[in-house]
């Protein structure tokens, strides 16, 4: 090509590199020849010889559950403008399946990982990176070259407690996830606030669902044990499921029972269910992790930072009719 434009390779390389240091004339020249020829340059081979692929790669814990694709939106949000592309993969509850798409990232030479929603250890995270700076969203982590951006999660469960008690609720249940999951700021707070207010906790586990959600309330419900007069759920998604449970069986929301949810996902705050929950700032979280992996590429060297955003409280129908 460089012989059919009538110039050096050098120079081609800088056009193909998009070097302004190219008369415009000689540009011309040489992508009028690389049309002509059905060139296109091989922009991977480019990037690895630079030591940048400008690739990110990106684990959800779950896309079945929207707060992880507000947090792909932020983080597509962040990194807008600074030349670089996403790989998505999802992993699942299971620390195995998440190590090896980081491990896949790595091996691809991907110049980043950011996780949402990992559940793995420390050190296994440490092992799968091999020195490939990431970012942690939703949880604090202490690896060397990792970034942690998250919510206070422990701040959310006693907000949700603090909001209940203040209209007058006694029996305060907490629909927890699974005890092995390291996600457990929440119950945390929960516990806490119980405690400060001199009630009595009540924890049932389910599985981060709708369809755990609802499950859980109907075995409530079948027991004939004294029901809770509210309940503040994990997530979004089981609080959804526990309040489709009772309208199933003709109970109301809140008159019967008072349903806290946590995330503040879209279809919650739909007006056709009303749901009050935490706002985590999904969004938020992902524009910041996108930031914070620009500048750990930029200073691989400099120590991890965490960053902590405080929960907000978002009162709707199902804990307060006057909302």
């Amino acid at each position: 090509m460089a012989r059919d434009a009538g110039v050096s390779r050098a120079l081609v390389s800088l056009v193909m590199r998009e070097s302004p240091k190219v008369s415009p004339a000689k540009r011309t020249a040489v992508l009028e020849s690389a049309a002509a020829l059905g060139y296109s340059p091989n922009r991977l081979a480019s990037r690895l010889a630079s030591h940048r692929t400008n690739t990110l790669g990106v684990l959800f814990l779950d896309l079945h559950n929207s707060v992880f694709a507000d947090i792909y939106d932020g983080i597509t949000d962040g990194v807008a403008g600074s030349g670089n592309q996403v790989m998505v993969a999802v992993g699942s509850a299971d620390p195995g399946t998440e190590l090896e798409a980081v491990r896949s990232f790595v091996d691809l030479r991907v110049d980043g990982v950011l996780l949402a929603g990992y559940t793995g250890t420390s050190a296994e995270l440490a092992g799968a990176l091999r020195g490939t700076p990431a970012v942690v969203i939703t949880r604090e982590m202490e690896v060397d070259g990792v970034d942690s951006v998250l919510t206070d999660d422990f701040r959310s469960g006693a907000l949700a407690v603090e909001h209940l008690y203040g209209l007058g609720h006694r029996r305060i249940a907490h629909v927890d996830i699974s005890d092995w999951l390291p996600y457990t700021e929440r119950r945390e707070g929960y516990l806490h606030a119980m405690e400060q207010f001199g009630l009595a906790p009540q924890l049932v586990h389910s599985d981060m669902t709708e369809r755990g959600g609802r499950a859980v309330m109907e075995q409530f419900l079948d027991s004939g044990a004294t029901l809770p007069t509210a309940v503040f759920a994990h997530n979004d998604l089981t609080a959804i499921g526990i309040m489709e449970a009772l309208a199933s069986r003709g109970l109301s929301v809140p008159g019967d029972m008072a349903i806290v949810g946590c995330d503040n996902i879209e279809v919650g705050a739909s007006p056709l269910v009303g749901l009050t929950s935490i706002d985590q700032h999904a969004g938020l979280l992902g524009r910041v992790a996108a930031q914070a992996m620009l500048d750990r590429i930029a200073e691989a060297g400099r120590p991890p930072v965490t960053r902590k955003f405080e929960p907000a409280l978002m009162v709707r129908r199902s804990s307060d009719p006057a909302a």
